[in-house]
């Protein structure tokens, strides 16, 4: 029972990757260089919100293989490292620990963005399902709808990359083995658990994204003392309980090591992305929440407005306002009861109950209660955000919920109807609340989730029939307001728009093959991902640590180094003189280019240009595309006069 879920799983795996079906967004440069409908589309719409996916990281990847994999990029003047923070595919030891990179040294592109797409999230599934069957052992089905329901939590797909699922696969992973620690008497059962976490402990920590890794880990940590202290009570101490977790400890250990031999590998590289003024400087004090955010974390029922952000209410941008659907934690009430019914009862206080409660506090109180920046910062809250502690909210969620059945189950209960009235009341109060205030202030929002009170309804209805007892009806609920909700946040894809099979991309590479040239893409983003694809050496691009080579020609005073010195896309827009570096927003560097200017006559030989405004002085044009919404041309600087 389980490995069932897990083991279907990786046959619809197997047949998405070889259908080359994905939820990749870069079909969003179909319009932009083609006519009529995308043929490649199945279902729901390209995500221009979800820039990270199909203009940095899928842009990258093909630039990647359009140069065959390095472990350094040579897109950039300088070269960038492959493995910080980009995750890109390359040849080294660092990818057996990035699983869902492996396709691209054995398949096509289409195919290896497939199986990267499908790896993190069929993994994520199936952690929370052998998690959720671990502690509620006889409901199967009951498990399957909630594992896949979570999966399609709004934060998850509205975050759909590794760096964002891979800390939640590690994090219910690590729990079910510590469930298992205590529940099996094979050693060598425990053994197996222990390698799987030191393996996805290392895979979690290479993805670097602290701001996910920060609340998982301490979501495990809480559910680990609760688990220990739990067991301590239950039976005389003789260190047969530290035995149980001696597995996980080694393994936890092995993984540090290789954690660590991989950043001392790459401490230069560490060194520079630290030292950015963004995010290096980056830290967030507790105590920066206020009521809209309050609204955004609960307001689960209005996740289809998350398609239209002109009203704004939730968030800056959809997925910032992403959040869960925070079941277990509005069944507070039930979990308070059972703690008091085993306490009136003179049984063993549930610590891990307890330890999960106490998390969510802990994040609670880093989001409204300011003033503890200390402790904040020794538990490292301060490297996360308010809107991505919803992850450590999100999994803290399901293990309450997880053991309010477990629990129910056990002694055969059932929360009394104003118990299971109260919890599901509050939820269905709060979604009326935020329903109210949009219909007020921003009538805007409503227009993309019309259904709202439906999906309000139906989640409290969830809430409801879990504390009664009745988990078929209530996983069934949570199921359906999830998919309902998220189903088609990302579109479904065949294969990916590469840009590499455009008449500009082969024009670029056809200059280029000759004789290797320098480039500069000025305007529109389109000819940022069109030089990268195409595999040039360019200016152009979205990176990691900056490039000293690179910086120190467009920069040589370091005039601009606050502005330049940041993890952000680097774009160009036509402007007289010298570059003048700005940014548009903290994660974007905007640098103004002359063909004329001392830095252009040194440094670039050809330009891609959808700016009409570029001065022609010191240019000729070598080709001209008119593409749908542009023309892009491939201009030549020439020595000025």
């Amino acid at each position: 029972m389980l490995l069932a879920l897990p083991a279907l799983l990786v046959l619809v795996g197997i047949v998405l990757v070889a259908l080359g079906i994905n939820g990749s967004s870069s079909g969003v440069f179909h319009d932009q260089i083609s006519y009529g409908s995308d043929p490649d589309l199945i279902a729901g719409q390209p995500q221009a919100t979800r820039s990270d996916e199909w203009n940095v990281q899928t842009v990258w990847a093909i630039a990647q293989v359009e140069q065959g994999l390095p472990l350094t990029n040579e897109t950039f003047p300088g070269g960038m490292d492959a493995t910080l923070p980009q995750d890109l595919p390359r040849v080294d030891w660092t990818v057996a620990f990035r699983p869902h990179l492996w396709g691209f040294m054995v398949m096509d592109v289409d195919h290896a963005i497939a199986f990267k797409w499908w790896l993190p999230g069929l993994a994520l599934i199936a952690a929370a399902y052998v998690f959720l069957v671990s502690v509620i052992p006889r409901r199967p089905i009951v498990v399957a709808m909630i594992s896949v329901g979570f999966f399609f939590s709004p934060l998850f797909q509205w975050w759909y990359l590794s760096t964002t699922l891979w800390p939640a696969v590690w994090a219910l992973t690590s729990m079910a083995a510590l469930v298992w620690a205590f529940k099996s008497s094979s050693v060598a059962s425990r053994w197996i658990w222990a390698s799987i976490v030191g393996y996805l402990t290392v895979v979690m920590a290479t993805g670097i994204y602290v701001p996910f890794i920060v609340p998982a880990v301490l979501v495990v940590v809480f559910f680990a003392v609760g688990q220990l202290v739990d067991h301590l009570r239950q039976r005389p101490f003789r260190g047969g309980v530290f035995k149980r977790i001696a597995p996980l400890l080694a393994g936890g250990l092995v993984a540090s090591a290789v954690t660590g031999l991989w950043l001392y590998s790459k401490r230069t590289v560490v060194d520079a992305f630290l030292g950015t003024a963004y995010p290096g400087d980056r830290s967030s004090p507790p105590g920066m929440g206020d009521l809209p955010s309050f609204m955004s974390a609960v307001g689960s029922s209005f996740t289809q407005s998350l398609n239209d952000q002109r009203a704004g209410l939730l968030g800056a941008n959809s997925s910032e306002a992403s959040t869960f659907f925070y079941i277990g934690i509005f069944l507070l009430p039930v979990v308070i009861w059972i703690i008091a019914r085993e306490m009136k009862a003179k049984r063993s206080v549930p610590w891990t109950l307890v330890g999960l409660i106490l998390v969510v506090v802990l994040f609670l109180a880093y989001l409204f209660l300011p003033g503890w920046d200390g402790l904040s910062k020794l538990l490292l809250l301060d490297k996360t955000t308010g809107n991505r502690v919803r992850l450590g909210m999100g999994l803290a969620s399901i293990g309450l919920l997880a053991y309010v059945v477990s629990y129910l189950d056990k002694y055969r209960l059932r929360a009394g109807w104003w118990l299971a009235i109260i919890p599901a009341g509050l939820f269905l109060a709060s979604q009326l609340l935020i329903g109210y205030v949009a219909l007020r202030g921003l009538p805007a929002m409503l227009e993309t989730a019309q259904l709202w009170w439906v999906w309000a309804t139906l989640s409290a209805a969830s809430i409801f029939f879990f504390a009664r007892r009745q988990p078929r009806l209530g996983a069934a609920a949570f199921l359906i307001v999830t998919v309902a909700g998220s189903g088609l946040t990302n579109p479904v894809y065949r294969g990916v728009l590469d840009l590499r099979e455009t008449d500009v991309s082969q024009a670029i590479r056809a200059i280029d093959e000759a004789n290797p040239q320098t480039w500069v893409g000025v305007g529109s983003g389109l000819t940022t991902a069109m030089l990268l694809e195409s595999g040039v050496r360019a200016y152009n691009g979205f990176q990691g640590a900056p490039s000293q080579q690179m910086w120190s020609a467009i920069d040589p005073a370091d005039a601009y180094e606050f502005e330049w010195n940041r993890l952000a896309g680097v774009s160009w827009t036509a402007a007289p003189g010298e570059p003048v570096v700005s940014n548009p927003a903290a994660d974007q560097i905007s640098v103004t280019f002359d063909a004329c200017s001392q830095f252009a006559q040194e440094n670039i030989q050809y330009v891609l240009s959808t700016d009409q405004r570029i001065d022609q002085a010191c240019l000729t044009t070598e080709s001209g595309f008119n593409l749908p919404k542009t023309q892009m041309s491939i201009l030549k600087v020439v020595p000025r006069s």
